[in-house]
């Protein structure tokens, strides 16, 4: 009877140990069969993302002559007078991209015979606009032949010129700015008499 007893002992160890493995192996196929579905569906979900996507190309280029130039543009003119040439710098603007691109620009900073006015130092945007364009019997424009690039071949040009008619129309401003000229170049005649840096925009258009 004693012998009996660990045998039946021994087929019931044995069975448990059987549905345990079993179990154990249920819940190992489901939790890898759980995490192979969502890997799946992460990859399908990027793949057909990645399928679909389209980033959309940005290709500006601005050029002074046939050199590759930068957004920030700096002008020197060594003297300035009644009677002066005109001065003028173009820059080319090209769009090879696949947007419409708007083209802006902005003035940085002026120097006129040795008094310097940068915005955001010693003077706002709107107050360097206006001193450029009020304050001088000289005219410093900036000119854009298009404001809007059309894509892929499309080009423009931006023209910065600085002109002192022999006659301004203010014989009084034209007398006193000009012996300031004059005086500014015997005293410093290695400096600029007028820097001016401005910055050039090209957006894509919205």
């Amino acid at each position: 009877m004693k012998k009996i007893k660990n045998d039946t002992s021994k087929d019931n160890k044995k069975g448990f140990i059987k549905k345990y493995v079993k179990l154990r192996t249920l819940i190992i196929l489901v939790v890898l069969l759980v995490f192979n579905s969502y890997a799946w569906f992460v990859f399908a979900t990027r793949v057909s993302g990645g399928l679909s996507a389209h980033v959309t190309s940005w290709n500006v280029t601005f050029k002074v002559g046939d050199d590759e130039a930068v957004t920030n543009i700096e002008i020197d003119v060594s003297t300035i007078y009644p009677g002066m040439q005109t001065y003028t710098k173009e820059i080319k603007v090209q769009n090879a991209g696949e947007s419409v691109a708007d083209l802006t620009y902005k003035y940085q900073s002026l120097t006129v015979l040795g008094e310097r006015y940068t915005v955001g130092e010693n003077c706002t945007e709107e107050e360097l606009n206006d001193r450029i364009n009020n304050n001088y019997p000289f005219k410093i424009t900036v000119t854009v032949d298009k404001t809007q690039l059309e894509n892929t071949n499309g080009e423009g040009l931006f023209i910065i010129s600085v002109e002192w008619p022999y006659e301004s129309g203010d014989d009084e401003a034209d007398t006193y700015w000009g012996e300031k000229a004059y005086e500014f170049n015997q005293n410093y005649p290695d400096e600029s008499s007028l820097h001016l840096s401005l910055f050039l925009i090209a957006e894509q258009k919205k």
